[in-house]
């Protein structure tokens, strides 16, 4: 079914950004003082199970969280509505959040500090999504139909106890290393340091953990060790659609933000790979050799941004092969762009080579 509005897509795209669990992770001690591993790993799969629950029930009835509801058809990506849109499925978690730093335990119940709550909560139409909670199997005392008033709030989780504690402890690791948008997607590696730690997310793996696939997985982590081998210089690079990571020729290239050779990106949990090839016309002698995984890359074109229509164009190129001609804009990003295949690095290092130059 077409989405309607635009955060229908966004939830959608939210749900699958959310972690995929591997069969076992590692837990670090100073989260198991008052919990069992194998307690905490089923607390902490089944809170996994409210996130994509919550994320595709945000997909299916949006008008019921109380979110935007702003029309595709009429606002394009760029504007405020839609940029509004790509965060709101994020609203019931950033509202859990607020309630878990601001509350602690007390004799096995977990109490909300009014005062504390009312100082973070910024989140829209949080009644709204205080009852939505409550459909997902938590429980509140202190509210008045949903609402917030003078007193403390206490929170539950029937079903199984342990759950209210993993997200604590969740919420309190997210905070204490700024890893906000983990506690968004569920993020296993949370737990993998201890809780001033999170010794991940600062390379090829922000776009890995992403995937939903191995082979995507692998793919990444061979071309960043075969790029790092090659002496380039890398660092996260994210895109609307999701995180990034790109590989500069020097340093100081990459300190200034400047044009990068290669870039893996999570394109809405799908991995896209980026060439920065500024002549693709020193390739073609190449690509004939070459299997037809890759010549499919040069097979097609766009029809340019508004820099080509009005002239002023200085990045995009016009190349031929077997009589077709082909248009490349390069003035956002590297104009080659693709999903790639471990089998064909090679390939990819050697058209880079060849067409970096004009």
């Amino acid at each position: 079914m077409e989405n309607i509005y635009w955060v229908e897509e966004w939830a959608k795209i939210r749900q699958n950004e959310v972690v995929r669990l591997p069969k076992s992770f590692k837990i670090h001690e100073d989260f198991l003082g008052h919990i069992s591993t194998e307690d905490f790993e089923t607390a902490f799969r089944e809170i996994w199970e409210i996130y994509i629950n919550i994320y595709g029930d945000i997909a299916k009835s949006p008008e019921t969280f109380g979110m935007p509801l702003y029309e595709i058809k009429n606002y394009n990506s760029f504007t405020t509505q839609a940029r509004d849109s790509r965060n709101a499925p994020y609203r019931p978690f950033h509202l859990l959040y607020n309630l878990l730093v601001s509350g602690s335990f007390h004799n096995g119940d977990f109490i909300i500090d009014i005062s504390n709550f009312k100082a973070v909560n910024k989140v829209r139409n949080s009644n709204i999504l205080l009852k939505r909670l409550s459909d997902y199997g938590f429980f509140f005392e202190g509210l008045k139909n949903y609402k917030v008033t003078n007193q403390n709030i206490s929170m539950f989780y029937p079903n199984n106890n342990g759950v209210m504690l993993v997200l604590k402890l969740m919420a309190e690791k997210a905070h204490t290393t700024n890893r906000l948008n983990d506690f968004f997607s569920c993020h296993y590696k949370l737990f993998q340091d201890d809780m001033k730690t999170a010794n991940y997310g600062m390379g090829a793996d922000i776009v890995a953990d992403k995937m939903h696939n191995e082979e995507e997985q692998e793919f990444i982590y061979e071309m960043d060790a075969i790029l790092r081998g090659m002496g380039y210089f890398a660092k996260p690079k994210e895109w609307n659609e999701g995180p990034g990571y790109a590989y500069y020729d020097k340093e100081s290239v990459m300190k200034s933000n400047g044009p990068y050779h290669y870039w893996m990106l999570s394109w809405k949990t799908e991995l896209i790979l980026y060439l920065r090839i500024r002549n693709a016309s020193m390739c073609l002698d190449y690509l004939k050799q070459c299997p037809d995984t890759v010549k499919q890359i040069f097979l097609r074109g766009d029809s340019g941004c508004k820099n080509r229509l009005n002239g002023t164009c200085k990045f995009g190129q016009e190349y031929s092969i077997d009589g077709d001609t082909y248009w490349r804009c390069g003035c956002c990003n590297a104009p080659f762009y693709f999903k790639p295949i471990k089998e064909d690095i090679p390939h990819y290092i050697k058209l880079v080579e060849l067409g970096l130059k004009k």
